[in-house]
């Protein structure tokens, strides 16, 4: 790893910080989900609300066309909703075959425009009724994988060979093998991680490691892409939920954390991946 910066404080007085996004501009937005909040940082440095779901939002991603897009937990909202420039919510996707979806809480796109998702409201050890799903431009949802015990945080390698899910409670992230012709093989175990389960957001640098929010052990764990884990990122308080990459040269880890109720970046050296959507995806 590169030689690393002190960590600095973004934001203070967050109880429940998560899903840190950056748009094409450079404005930072995460959520905060006990306020059902989505709150926007620009220039400026200040915090401020850019949209109140109702729910609980848990996940960022945005689209090549500016649209934000928001996974979010609540009990009126189950899905996928999207948000434009003014803040104006839009379901996107909501059920499966019917049925309503549990509860959308990450999620990613590939350079297709095609976003995959976990889905793990109300799942658990002793309930696994989690899901992982992918969602078409054209609205047509696929269900990839189901009987997961809280499926979190969700990423896709810098080659798109293959897609990545944690699953909180096992404490285990699956790989998924994508083929060329766009198909989604069966999961198999990427790594295990060590300590309490807790594999929650995930983000990739440009290089190809791996870096996973390790919830309730205060750190960041940090993977090569064989699986074995290379480093790992110490940050205040034990419950870490998500990371993404920004900054001016794109090289700054940025990490939600509940218990210290802040955000936090780190300037790493390296760059993240160059992503479908947001800053630095050109």
């Amino acid at each position: 790893m590169s030689e690393r910066e002190a960590i600095e404080v973004v934001a203070r007085g967050y109880n429940s910080p998560e899903g840190p996004a950056f748009a094409a501009n450079g404005d930072f937005y995460f959520v905060n989900w006990l306020t059902s909040s989505i709150v926007r940082i620009g220039a400026d440095g200040a915090p401020r609300e850019f949209a109140n779901t109702g729910g609980i939002p848990a996940g960022l991603a945005f689209h090549r066309d500016g649209i934000l897009y928001c996974a979010d937990e609540g009990a009126d909202i189950h899905g996928v909703v999207t948000l434009d420039a003014h803040g104006t919510i839009t379901p996107f996707v909501q059920a499966y075959e019917g049925k309503p979806l549990n509860g959308a809480n990450d999620l990613v796109f590939d350079s297709r425009g095609v976003l995959y998702f976990s889905d793990p409201w109300g799942s658990s050890g002793e309930r696994p009724i989690g899901a992982f799903y992918r969602a078409f431009p054209d609205g047509r949802l696929e269900r990839l994988d189901r009987g997961l015990a809280f499926p979190n945080g969700v990423a896709i390698n810098v080659g798109e060979t293959a897609v990545f899910l944690a699953e909180t409670r096992p404490n285990t992230i699956w790989r998924y093998e994508l083929g060329r012709d766009g198909s989604v093989g069966p999961r198999t175990e990427f790594a295990r991680l060590g300590g309490v389960p807790g594999p929650d957001g995930m983000a990739f640098d440009a290089g190809g490691l791996l870096y996973v929010a390790h919830h309730g052990e205060g750190r960041v764990d940090v993977f090569d892409p064989d699986g074995r884990e290379v480093d790992h990122i110490r940050v205040p308080g034990r419950q870490v939920t998500n990371v993404a990459f920004g900054g001016a040269d794109f090289d700054a880890l940025t990490i939600t954390e509940v218990e210290t109720a802040s955000v936090y970046r780190l300037k790493l050296g390296v760059k993240g991946q160059r992503l479908f959507g947001g800053w630095n995806h050109r």
